[in-house]
């Protein structure tokens, strides 16, 4: 095979290009580089919307992948991570207001808990699903390394978590998030034997970059400039 062919056979799906991003916590006024206010949510989805942006669910570009029928060109993914009650107060009505689907992935042995910054509890994801949000998994735990894990730990951070979230919501989640953005073939691999359809990384590069469908690209939002110009170059 040539080296242009090797090359096309990583591709996910054929042509097409997707940038997924990840958010954490929304909140008033930001204390780590992570955080994203309001305002700043808000004017970051304005102007991928100028531009043109495609805003697609989480399911929509599983079913991309599945069937190697690409999205739009300049399809975008909204997620969010680590279930903070920020999304509740302040993303979720902005998200609806606009109509854009977002994916929460979500540690379930932390839903509810006060400690620290509060995070969502399971009746407010019920009210997420409800109203069309994707609710899907992050560990349980939220180890900070996945590859430092035992395998039989890490197999029940999978699992468990997604029976938390199949008992609390009545659905079982497809789709996993890795911690931190960490993993290796190891535990992408335990994550398709887990059962899930994609696992998400954070690696900054267009989801149809991935090599499986368990190592999918995501962008951190602050460099959503720099997602949209991998997708959309200048001419």
């Amino acid at each position: 095979m040539s080296m242009t062919g090797i090359l096309i056979s990583l591709l996910l799906v054929p042509a097409g290009k997707t940038v997924v991003l990840t958010y954490h916590d929304v909140v008033p006024k930001k204390q780590v580089w992570f955080d994203c206010t309001p305002k700043e949510l808000t004017d970051q989805l304005d102007w991928l919307r100028r531009k043109g942006a495609n805003f697609v669910s989480v399911e929509a570009l599983a079913d991309s992948i599945r069937t190697k029928r690409p999205l739009p060109q300049g399809s975008v993914l909204i997620t969010f991570a680590d279930n903070y009650a920020g999304f509740y107060r302040y993303a979720l009505p902005e998200l609806v207001k606009r109509k854009i689907p977002a994916a929460l992935f979500v540690h379930t042995g932390y839903v509810g808990s006060p400690v620290g910054r509060p995070k969502m509890t399971w009746a407010q994801l019920a009210r997420c699903k409800q109203l069309g949000f994707s609710v899907q998994s992050q560990t349980v735990s939220h180890p900070t390394d996945l590859r430092k894990l035992p395998t039989t730990v890490l197999a029940r951070e999978f699992e468990q978590s997604a029976e938390d979230i199949r008992q609390n919501l009545g659905e079982r989640p497809r789709f996993l998030a890795y911690p931190n953005g960490k993993f290796d073939k190891r535990v992408a691999r335990q994550a398709k034997l887990a059962g899930y359809e994609l696992a998400f990384t954070e690696a900054c590069q267009p989801a149809e970059r991935a090599p499986s469908r368990w190592e999918v690209p995501r962008y951190v939002h602050t460099k959503y400039r720099e997602a949209w110009a991998a997708v959309r170059p200048t001419r």
